[in-house]
């Protein structure tokens, strides 16, 4: 992805606006005096990307202030977002857009809403419904989209955190981030993709399937099991019954009873009662075609009364065409009447030829009514059964018994005709093809390749680490932090000193970002944002240095020789990367490095905000 700001605007309630401009692939410094309203930017920023509560300075900044922009360029694409500024704490929901990157002169004017954009963004950061979180939390649900801003934990390291020893990411103290982290994690970093989510999605779906149809085939196979322990009953009664002839096997004995109860065959008709069974079936076929015949020619009965029908209705062509000379007729008014001439012609046809059909119904029903009286004459002929009725019964309930374990035991073909183990073999083929990447794999991959990385920032930075600068950097996924460890030690160290905790919060960023930078991971932007990392030399706004120690000035220099040379292999890579920096530090601080630029400088009465007498942009 590519991504840098150009501009972070402010239009102020004077009617002038303030401006600070970016270069991209830089390290962007703001530096100045305490209560300038340097920090402001990273809540300018964070305000603008739909934040929900806000962090600006009322007294300082907000209340001078009507609207907040930022503009940026996204994959090439610039645009520009402003949202008119908070009413003390309550945020606004009205928004600016522009998607070439315009910045108004005069305050911005409504024209866009925060669902509209949040769709636009989160299209080019590649996050869409499949983007989804994985497990559930006491905020967030299982299976809900993934906000945008959920990735943006990845690209500032405020003042309350550059000095924290457990926590390294912002926002933590909130609920809703302190689940999206975890839940998002191996996302942001490269260790899952959304496509490979959706094929484990699958996968899991696929084999939950498979299991269900594994224990549907285990039961039906212990019924199986016992149906053939009762086979010898069923073919002893099948040999009583007469069914089976006693010079059949038994092995081939359950065949022919199968071929009895699944088809109607001479098999089956030579153990039914002899002729009389025969003709009863006889006349039971005739008596189902006459009555089939008779409603067909009910039917055809009521098909022509209803052409009858339609003739009527068609009379008024008789009359129109009578007095066409008399009617205002249109460009295809012939055409109209000829056609209803010709529908009227061909219903009168239909209507008065008598169709070979009408006689040819009337002559099939007398001839099988013929049949079946004959029929009936020659079955009043013949003795019934000799077999009791009873016994008779009994054989037909038998073969009912037989059909209905058959039909639950045996395997049963699907309308497609797969059956259960064709459609095992089947899920167990799709699941073979999906090519599923091992996250934990993936995870162990990572937490080597992060120690690796942060572990060369150590190196590079040892003579700001004193004791420490031999030890070695642990990632502790779990925690998502990174600690120190003597190398042959099996423990973390707890370390001592701000100083230190402030290094291993740029390790720990800066090693993320080369490790998203390598997998081209699209969801989150390649920018940082530092609020002041000098904090631990220079204190902060209520405690804060006049001068800063030689060694600490030192150690200063190497973070920002740590910042540069990031920049560095970014270039070298061909990658984008832009970090914006908030500080106190001078200008002589980063003095011959090439990748490092003055935004602007708060001092002597310039700040984000300037005093009334002060010039604006």
């Amino acid at each position: 992805m590519n991504f840098h700001f150009t501009n972070i605007c402010i239009w102020l309630e004077n009617g002038k606006r303030r401006t600070l401009e970016f270069l991209p692939n830089k390290v962007n410094v703001i530096t100045g005096d305490s209560l300038t309203g340097k920090t402001a930017v990273l809540d300018i920023v964070d305000y603008c990307f739909f934040a929900s509560k806000h962090s600006i300075s009322e007294a300082d900044i907000n209340e001078h202030a009507a609207w907040y922009g930022i503009t940026f360029t996204i994959n090439g694409k610039s645009y520009t977002i402003a949202r008119q500024a908070p009413d003390k704490n309550a945020v606004s929901g009205d928004y600016f857009f522009s998607s070439i990157g315009e910045i108004p002169d005069k305050f911005p004017v409504v024209n866009n809403t925060e669902a509209a954009l949040k769709r636009t963004l989160s299209a080019e950061f590649q996050i869409d419904q499949d983007t989804k979180i994985s497990y559930g939390g006491k905020m967030l649900k299982a299976g809900s989209k993934i906000s945008l801003r959920y990735f943006l934990l990845f690209n500032t390291i405020s003042g309350d955190i550059i000095e924290h020893t457990t926590n390294f990411f912002d926002k933590q103290n909130e609920s809703r981030y302190r689940e999206a982290l975890p839940r998002t994690f191996d996302l942001a970093v490269g260790i899952d993709t959304v496509s490979n989510i959706l094929k484990r999605e699958k996968r899991t779906d696929l084999e939950k399937q498979l299991k269900k149809l594994e224990r549907e085939s285990d039961t039906k196979s212990k019924k199986q099991e016992l149906f053939l322990k009762q086979a010898s009953e069923l073919e002893r009664k099948a040999r009583e019954f007469g069914l089976v002839e006693d010079d059949v096997s038994s092995e081939d004995s359950m065949a022919l009873l199968k071929e009895m109860v699944e088809s109607i065959s001479p098999k089956v008709k030579e153990v039914q009662a002899g002729r009389h069974g025969e003709i009863s079936s006889e006349i039971s076929k005739i008596s189902l075609k006459i009555g089939g015949l008779k409603r067909f020619s009910s039917e055809y009965s009521r098909y022509k009364n209803s052409l009858r029908a339609t003739d009527d209705s068609l009379k008024a062509v008789e009359f129109i065409s009578d007095k066409h000379t008399s009617l205002v007729q249109t460009s295809i008014f012939s055409e109209i009447l000829d056609a209803l001439k010709m529908d009227q012609a061909a219903i009168k046809n239909a209507v008065k030829v008598k169709n070979p059909i009408d006689s040819n119904i009337s002559d099939l029903i007398k001839n099988l009514e013929h049949e079946k009286r004959q029929l009936q004459q020659e079955l009043s002929h013949l003795p019934e059964n000799t077999k009791p009725a009873a016994n008779e019964n009994e054989k037909f309930f038998f073969l009912g018994e037989i059909k209905a374990k058959l039909d639950l035991y045996a395997p049963q073909p699907d309308q497609d005709g797969a059956t259960s183990n064709d459609k095992q073999d089947d899920l167990q083929s799709q699941i073979d093809t999906l090519d599923v990447m091992s996250v934990e794999e993936r995870k162990s991959i990572f937490v080597s390749t992060m120690n690796d990385i942060t572990h060369s920032y150590l190196q590079a930075s040892a003579a700001a680490l004193g004791k420490y600068a031999k030890y070695k950097t642990y990632f502790d996924y779990r925690e998502k932090r990174l600690y120190l460890k003597r190398s042959t030690s099996l423990s973390t160290e707890n370390i001592g000193g701000s100083s230190n905790d402030m290094f291993l919060h740029l390790f720990f960023f800066l090693g993320l970002h080369r490790i998203i930078q390598s997998n081209d991971v699209p969801h989150v932007a390649p920018f940082l944002i530092i609020d002041q990392f000098s904090r631990p030399y220079w204190g902060d706004k209520n405690d804060k240095k006049d001068e800063i120690d030689s060694p600490d000035v030192a150690k200063v220099k190497i973070a920002l020789d740590l910042l540069n040379e990031f920049i560095n292999e970014s270039i070298e890579d061909e990658k984008s990367f832009q970090m914006i920096v908030l500080e106190h530090i001078p200008e002589t601080y980063w003095e011959g490095k090439e990748n490092i630029h003055l935004v602007d400088s708060f001092t002597d009465g310039n700040a984000l905000v300037p005093h009334p007498e002060q010039p604006n942009e």
